[in-house]
């Protein structure tokens, strides 16, 4: 099969239709190679806002490019059919879902509707490279730099946030890590109301321990030294996202605290526990309290 990498620079615009702000994107970067990543050809164009006529500072600071750039751009529209006729039955991959979000945003403010008409099988290649990697889940997002300084790939020729550099960067970690079978559960079918359903979705976390989905088993801890079921000994406080309490194990007489995040996303709840061990002072206080 033939893959697509595509990378997308946006600029944030005002939409008087909406009455807030919309990533209207300027520019299309992609290069597509074969199963064996023979190079097939690169795409690349720049397109004219029609929301927000000027870029913001920021953008410009960033990706280097100008209004006076853009003036020559192709209309959205325009690009879309372009990149159409070029990309032809392929995978589409992007570095996380950030770029893909963008295209269904731009899509449904220029065609009406969400669906990305040459999306018919998707990938987010971050999320591979992350396994691959062995990134363990609930880490951190690795971004394409930290990968590419993970697998020796020396970065410093492309220019950075600009959609074919950044394109042909990630092909160089998705070559790296290629593995037919590894990425055969990443590959989604685009063309269901439920894909979209699905990455459009905001997860978010849960702030309530009342909330009907957590399973109140997920609140309990065992001993992290002796594997013994913990007492809980304070309430649950909500701290950067997560609950933490204290737990003291009345067997082996160890103190610490435990941490859990619920994360509400389309398929669930995702549940990240953690324990921490407690200063001096806290530690005396839990056994105090014990005695």
């Amino acid at each position: 099969m033939n893959f697509i990498i595509l990378d997308l620079e946006w600029n944030g615009a005002y939409s008087k239709r909406y009455k807030r702000f919309v990533n209207e994107i300027i520019e299309f970067g992609a290069v597509k190679v074969d199963g064996s990543f023979k190079r097939l050809g690169t795409f690349e164009a720049l397109i004219k806002p029609q929301i927000g006529k000027k870029i913001s500072g920021k953008v410009k600071d960033l990706t280097s490019i100008t209004n006076e750039d853009l003036d020559g751009g192709l209309q959205f529209l325009q690009a879309m059919s372009k990149f159409r006729r070029w990309a032809g039955d392929c995978v589409i991959m992007t570095w996380g879902t950030s770029d893909i979000l963008t295209l269904i945003e731009n899509c449904r403010y220029f065609y009406g509707s969400r669906r990305v008409p040459f999306l018919m099988r998707y990938a987010d290649l971050q999320a591979y490279c992350e396994k691959m990697l062995g990134c363990a889940a609930g880490c951190d997002q690795v971004g394409l730099g930290t990968a590419a300084d993970a697998l020796n790939i020396d970065a410093s020729g492309f220019e950075h946030h600009r959609a074919v550099d950044d394109s042909m960067l990630e092909l160089m970690c998705f070559e790296k890590l290629y593995d037919a079978s590894a990425l055969l559960p990443f590959i989604q079918n685009a063309c269901t109301r439920k894909f979209y359903d699905r990455i459009e979705f905001k997860t978010a976390f849960i702030k309530d321990l009342s909330h009907p989905l957590i399973n109140r088993k997920d609140l309990s801890f065992n001993c992290d030294v002796c594997g013994r079921p913990a007492r809980r000994m304070s309430e649950w406080k909500l701290q950067n996202n997560s609950f933490k309490a204290e737990f003291f194990c009345v067997r082996c007489r160890h103190k610490f605290y435990g941490r859990v995040r619920f994360k509400l996303k389309y398929d669930g709840v995702a549940v990240k526990k953690a324990i921490l061990q407690v200063n001096d002072e806290d530690a005396k206080r839990i056994k105090a309290d014990n005695l």
